[in-house]
Parts: C-alpha cells; sequence; structure tokens
C-alpha cells in the first residue's frame, strides 16, 4: 500500500510551523505536487526534520556539521564538503591575528 500523503496544513502543525513557511519551504522538504494540489509524503518530512536537528549539549559542538558548498573535492567537480565547527574555529581564530597585526602596525607618516 502507497503512503499516505499529507496536506500543508498538517505538515505545518506537525513541524510548529505556519502553512505558508511550509509552502515557501516545500523544495526543502521535498514534495509531491498532483495538479495544482501540493503534497508531502511523511518520509521526506522526517529526513528534513532530522536534518534540522544540532546538537544541544556542548560536548556535542565539535561534532556539528554544515551542508555548505565549501570547496571542491580531488574529483576536479563541485561536490558537498561538509564545514565542521573546528573549521570555522580555526578561520574565526585566524581573522583574530590578522585583525591585531593590522591594530598594532603603524602607518608611514609622509613629511612634507
Amino acid at each position: 500500500m502507497a503512503e499516505a500523503l499529507l496536506r500543508p496544513e498538517q505538515v505545518a502543525e506537525w513541524l510548529g510551523m505556519s502553512p505558508s513557511w511550509v509552502y515557501g519551504n516545500k523544495h526543502r522538504i521535498g514534495f509531491v505536487q498532483i495538479g495544482s494540489a501540493v503534497r508531502f509524503e511523511r518520509s521526506a518530512v522526517e529526513r528534513y526534520a532530522e536534518s534540522c536537528k544540532r546538537g544541544p549539549l556542548p560536548e556535542d559542538r565539535e561534532t556539528w556539521e554544515s551542508q555548505s558548498d565549501t570547496g571542491k573535492r580531488g574529483t576536479g567537480g563541485w561536490s558537498r564538503k561538509r564545514t565542521r565547527v573546528t573549521d570555522i574555529n580555526e578561520r574565526l581564530r585566524g581573522i583574530e591575528r590578522g585583525s591585531a597585526r593590522r591594530g598594532n602596525t603603524q602607518r608611514s607618516v609622509r613629511q612634507s
């Protein structure tokens, strides 16, 4: 038997969001369009909700990941590279060091 499809109002109630939010994010969730009707598979909504989870504990912070496209792989083509919290912290430390150096340097003064 096929999986029952959910109406946007049902998805909105399940996720605790408004129906307009569900319509606006239907491409992120995954949807089925039958004529002009938009419906959602329960499994797609569950996958979307699972992908939104974040670690609530401080020790979980090092395992958080972002699914942004941030780099190339050795294959020569674009592919998803996960950005970890440690990557972000390293970049922030680099920025802090760079701004500290800029703040301590003296500009040469042109004498007339």
